[in-house]
């Protein structure tokens, strides 16, 4: 049986150092590029700008988002800031008024980053701003509400300090604070939620505001008491203007009245004396005899209306009974 035959041993191949070391080159190499792209690069995302100092020396600013260029640190920094709108909402504090009254105040700031470089130089980030801003607000509306008393602040609605003038006082002074501190800092809005007292103070508070009001009510109350007097003497004066004016209406009437039947009379009289006289001592007559009992001498002048009277009832007795 014949024996199985070897197979011959390949020779050892060592492998290539040149492969290996050109690896390793391109690894290094891409290393290189990407550390020295990071340190030469930065990117300015939407909403912020980014401030590059110079060993220390803020020169340059960038405001368009995306990809920028720079020496390597320490040549050049980098510093970002947000450049939206800020809310410093601080915790409610307690101030005193002009007349020593404790208040309790809920205030709120907006802000934003006016002039980076500034702001970078003053308050560095925002945590800075915040503490900053915030004793300045204190500080604030410390000095506004020592410009006038407690019940200026919450009385009637026509009080002579309202909540909105407080807070245009309070934005105003904040704004000129920042500026003459050089914060590079904006001031867009102050926001003074409300104005309260402190709890142990409440009573007596509202003791004094209860007082105040029924001050105010008496007041209102004589004020309407003093008009409703006005109203009545001058509608008493006006209504005996009026009735004098309507007497003195009615007496022209009536004297033009009595002037008319003077002319009727006269007129009557011209046309048939007789007839007039006649008439009128019937008339005479039956006003004196109706349901009366007179008594006259037989030489009074109505004996002689009397027996006319008589005289033309027999004559005309149809006539006298109508």
């Amino acid at each position: 049986m014949p024996l199985p035959q070897r197979r011959p041993k390949r020779p050892h191949r060592r492998p290539k150092q040149g492969g290996a070391a050109r690896a390793t080159l391109v690894w290094l190499l891409t290393a290189l590029v990407a550390l020295g792209a990071g340190a030469t690069t930065f990117v300015v995302q939407e909403g912020e700008v980014a401030v590059v100092a110079r060993f220390g020396d803020p020169r340059r600013l960038v405001e368009e988002p995306g990809l920028h260029f720079k020496w390597p640190a320490p040549v050049d920094t980098v510093y970002p800031i947000d450049s939206r709108s800020h809310l410093l909402d601080p915790p409610i504090a307690e101030f005193l008024t002009v007349d020593q009254k404790n208040v309790e105040v809920d205030a709120v700031v907006a802000w934003r980053v006016e002039d980076p470089r500034v702001f970078l130089t003053s308050l560095r980030d925002r945590f800075g701003a915040d503490d900053r801003i915030g004793k300045v607000l204190q500080s604030v509306v410390s000095e506004v509400l020592k410009r006038g008393p407690f019940d200026a602040l919450v009385g009637p609605p026509d009080r002579e300090r309202t909540l909105e003038e407080v807070r245009r006082e309070v934005t105003e002074l904040m704004a000129a604070r920042c500026r003459e501190n050089d914060f590079g800092v904006a001031i867009e809005l102050v926001g003074i939620e409300r104005i309260t007292f402190p709890e142990i103070n409440k009573a007596a508070v509202e003791r004094s505001m209860s007082a105040k009001r029924e001050g105010y009510a008496a007041n209102y109350r004589a004020d309407g008491n003093e008009q409703a007097a006005e109203i009545d003497t001058r509608s008493r004066r006006d209504a005996k203007r009026i009735l004098a004016q309507a007497e003195e209406k009615a007496l022209t009437i009536r004297g033009q009245a009595i002037a008319e039947e003077t002319k009727i009379k006269e007129a009557m009289i011209a046309l048939n004396p007789e007839l007039y006289w006649r008439l009128q001592s019937l008339e005479l007559a039956q006003t004196a005899l109706s349901g009366q009992t007179v008594i006259l001498p037989s030489n009074h002048w109505l004996t002689r209306v009397f027996d006319l009277a008589l005289k033309t009832k027999a004559a005309d007795p149809e006539g006298s009974e109508q």
